[in-house]
C-alpha cells in the first residue's frame, strides 16, 4: 500500500515553486505553468480524482506510513 502525506518533498516543492514564480515574475518571463486559475484547478482536481479512486480501491492510505520495528 502507498501512503499520501505532506512531508519534506512537498515542503521543498512548495519552496521551489514560490522561488521560481518570484524569479519569473521579477524577470517578466512567462510562467512555466498554466497561467489561468482554471488550468491550475484542472491539474489539482485531476490529482484529487486519482487519489479518490485509489482510496476506494484500497491501494493508498492517507497519513504517514507505519514504522517497521
Amino acid at each position: 500500500m502507498h501512503y499520501v502525506f505532506v512531508g519534506r518533498n512537498e515542503v521543498v516543492a512548495l519552496a521551489v515553486g514560490l522561488i521560481t514564480g518570484t524569479i519569473y515574475s521579477y524577470l517578466n518571463l512567462p510562467i512555466p505553468a498554466p497561467n489561468v486559475l482554471g488550468g491550475i484547478f484542472a491539474i489539482i482536481f485531476t490529482f484529487i480524482g486519482y487519489l479518490i479512486v485509489q482510496k476506494i480501491r484500497g491501494q493508498i492510505g492517507f497519513g504517514r506510513p507505519p514504522r517497521n520495528s
